[in-house]
């Protein structure tokens, strides 16, 4: 979707020009990730014939890369953070990525939710 890569091209670049330890704190939306894969992984293979144990093998591995990524992501930020406008910045960070996320969704639930798919992009068979 049109929107779904705007808003990953802007998170690359907000990760590449942020000092490191902003980019870092990004990613800690990572702390969450393993329940919300588990319940993607359980959800899909249950309402999609096309999914399969291939298909979903990304997210199985990271219901044990995440903890580990968000886990160093986090003791990297609390070592690093020191003055006021870094901690500010780490916040500031993390909220753009839910932002970036929330893109991501609103733009799933427009095309294939609401009907409005963008031309181009996937089309569900029956639709």
């Amino acid at each position: 979707l049109p929107a779904t890569r705007y808003a990953c091209e802007a998170y690359v670049r907000f990760v590449v020009e942020q000092p490191l330890v902003a980019a870092a704190a990004s990613s800690l939306t990572e702390l969450f990730a393993p329940a919300i894969h588990r319940e993607r992984i359980s959800g899909m293979l249950a309402n999609y014939d096309f999914v399969n144990d291939d298909v979903m093998a990304y997210f199985k591995r990271r219901l044990t890369q995440a903890p580990r990524d968000a886990n160093f992501a986090l003791d990297y930020v609390k070592t690093h953070a020191k003055t006021q406008a870094e901690r500010e910045a780490v916040c500031n960070a993390l909220i753009f990525k839910t932002n970036v996320l929330w893109v991501q969704l609103d733009a799933l639930y427009h095309a294939y939710v609401e009907g409005h798919i963008p031309p181009g992009a996937f089309v569900p068979q029956g639709n």
